[in-house]
């Protein structure tokens, strides 16, 4: 497992990859890149070859200056459906990710995609892929007040809307859009079995975790369902690694090139301005993050979070878009680089991995952030299992579910200690935590 190499295509004549034409200008560093690569990943995982092609089109990912004109909505469309006229608000150009009910598939325009949501007892908004969206085309994603605020993020080829049905379960619907600079996809992998699927599950239902970031993704090798209508992106690995290496930790980096695999291909990490792997034993805290990033702004060859002393730790994981981009167009390279340096397999954990190719051979910037976590085997200060640290993003490990609860509460109470002006980025993040708290 340790033995993978990966090949990357980045040359536009040799790479099989096909991009999308917005007829706009390009604006953005990133959005260039994006558009010009086309990547093929191998990785040697387990006992065997498993290829992960990687060729994704890209929509070019607006300056946050140009969203607002991306995002203007169309004037209302008003629908029939069984003898009433019902208005919906359309937005162009924009994708509201996650909060998944039901997907229907066939759907041929977002007028139909509305209606649908409408007759729905629980759907409050919607996302439609038009014919010129990249992936998804015809598919009408049907959307609930569960288990967060809705993001409204761009995404090119997409209409998006709101049902404005204020007597449906969870209403009014909460909506918001991103801050400059601060806009989250967050992952994390969980294996099929043990008691991190738990974990997962206990997460979406309590609207924490990766489940508040404004998009989010849970992998692992199975097709799991997490909650009614939330399901788990499968990557080709077992899942399964030896102990060991040069630190006794597990040797997991042909793992996470599977896992990155996935992550690149599906794409979304583009129309965000972090991407963020999250362990499922981290209690995190995404509106803690978001002040943060804003010490940390996005540069040309991207910037990465080293959250510890000792390297970078894998518990939570921050990376910029620009760095993600470096990290793929580069990953092949540093397997090359490092089977060298060591002649043969480092032992290594992917955290070591991703930090070492980073830093050394992609010339990503690193910049020190160690309030992103407060960890056991990070030098923690005494007592730090009460998870009383007001500004760490993330505490570690918490692997049953009280144990977890019972942190992710502590950090709440004193937040409202604190009053105004604390960790959330809205005031509705803060009357999910009151509810929460009350149970």
């Amino acid at each position: 497992a340790q033995r993978g190499t990966m090949l990357l295509a980045s040359d536009p004549e040799r790479a099989s990859y096909r991009r999308v034409e917005v007829g706009q200008a390009e604006t953005s560093t990133s959005a260039k890149i994006a558009r010009r690569v086309g990547i093929v990943l191998t990785a040697a995982v387990a006992a065997g070859l498993l290829v992960a092609a990687v060729g994704f089109r890209v929509a070019v990912i607006q300056r946050p200056e140009r969203e607002e004109q991306t995002m203007q909505p169309r004037a209302s469309l008003a629908l029939e459906a069984k003898s009433e006229v019902h208005s919906c608000q359309m937005q162009e150009n924009v994708i509201l990710p996650g909060n998944d009910l039901e997907q229907r598939i066939g759907v041929t325009s977002a007028a139909n995609c509305c209606t649908l949501c409408q007759r729905h007892e629980k759907c409050m908004a919607w996302s439609w892929a038009t014919t010129s969206a990249e992936r998804d085309t015809h598919i009408c994603f049907l959307k609930g007040a569960a288990p967060r605020p809705l993001t409204r993020v761009p995404a090119y080829g997409w209409v998006s809307g709101e049902t404005m049905q204020t007597e449906k379960e969870g209403a009014p619907l909460q909506t918001r859009t991103a801050g400059k600079g601060q806009s989250l996809y967050c992952y994390a992998l969980m294996q099929p079995t043990g008691y991190e699927q738990g974990l997962i599950s206990m997460q979406y239902q309590e609207r924490v975790s990766i489940f508040e970031c404004d998009e989010y993704a849970v992998y692992s090798n199975l097709r799991i369902e997490l909650a009614p209508g939330v399901f788990t992106g499968v990557v080709n690995s077992t899942l399964l690694c030896p102990m060991g290496g040069e630190f006794g930790t597990a040797l997991n980096t042909g793992i996470f090139l599977a896992v990155w695999a996935k992550v690149v291909k599906d794409g979304r990490f583009l129309f965000h301005d972090w991407t963020v792997k999250v362990d499922p034993d981290a209690v995190f805290l995404p509106g803690r993050l978001r002040q943060q990033v804003l010490d940390h702004p996005e540069e040309e060859r991207g910037v990465y979070l080293n959250n510890c002393k000792f390297g970078l730790h894998g518990p939570i994981e921050v990376f910029s878009r620009n760095a993600v981009t470096a990290w793929a167009l580069n990953a092949g390279k540093c397997v090359e680089h490092f089977t060298t340096l060591c002649s043969g397999t480092c032992g290594w954990g992917e955290d070591m991995f991703i930090d070492q190719c980073l830093q050394r051979v992609a010339g990503v910037r690193r910049d020190d952030e160690f309030r992103l976590q407060i960890e056991a085997h990070c030098d923690p200060p005494l007592g730090w299992e009460e998870c009383g640290d007001q500004v760490a993003v993330s505490f570690h490990p918490f692997k049953t579910e009280e144990g977890w609860l019972s942190c992710y509460r502590k950090t709440q109470k004193k937040h409202h200690a604190r009053g105004a002006g604390g960790d959330d980025a809205s005031s509705t993040e803060v009357v999910h935590m009151q509810r929460r708290l009350a149970r």
